[in-house]
């Protein structure tokens, strides 16, 4: 379901503008996607969903960079150094650590998105916010174990993607 998303939102991007998207910062996400990933690989969780979400990230910074959608933000700033330190936290205490954080740098990312979305619905891509928040319910409800690093993942995403649907429901 998500590589679905990913490929509705990069056909959109490519036959689009790329307006409103952020080289920066899904370049950012990818390295959040897949640090997750690793992690939860790495404490023999399923990786599934953020590795299908850090494939998507990495295809579609590929194409905003050739679309030219350059820039950098102070919410940049603040998830690079998250990024950093998940990497930091990972080499020094492992990979749980790690995981928690890129989930946490995750959500403070999607931040403007959602004040964004509550602000003004309708400039908000309703498709692939369903459909994130549709795949994350399915991750979270088809995990192998009630474990942090089996659920943590796809139930942050599930606020977070909910937080992005719901201002549709109330437009």
């Amino acid at each position: 379901m998500g590589a679905l998303v990913y490929l509705y939102q990069i056909a959109a991007i490519t036959y689009g503008t790329g307006e409103g998207f952020s080289l920066s910062t899904f370049g950012l996400w990818s390295a959040l996607a897949w640090i997750t990933s690793f992690t939860m690989l790495k404490q023999k969780a399923n990786p599934a969903v953020p590795m299908i979400y850090g494939v998507g990230a990495t295809v579609t910074t590929i194409v905003l960079l050739f679309k030219g959608r350059y820039g950098w933000s102070s919410l940049d700033s603040v998830i690079a150094v998250l990024v950093a330190l998940c990497m930091v936290l990972w080499f020094t205490n492992g990979a749980r650590g790690a995981l928690i954080l890129s989930v946490v740098a995750a959500a403070i990312a999607a931040l403007p998105f959602i004040i964004m979305t509550w602000k003004s619905p309708a400039n908000s891509p309703i498709i692939p916010n369903a459909g994130f928040l549709l795949a994350n319910v399915l991750a979270l409800i088809s995990a192998k174990a009630w474990t942090l690093e089996d659920r943590l993942y796809a139930g942050v995403n599930v606020v977070i993607c909910s937080l992005l649907v719901i201002p549709w429901m109330l437009y």
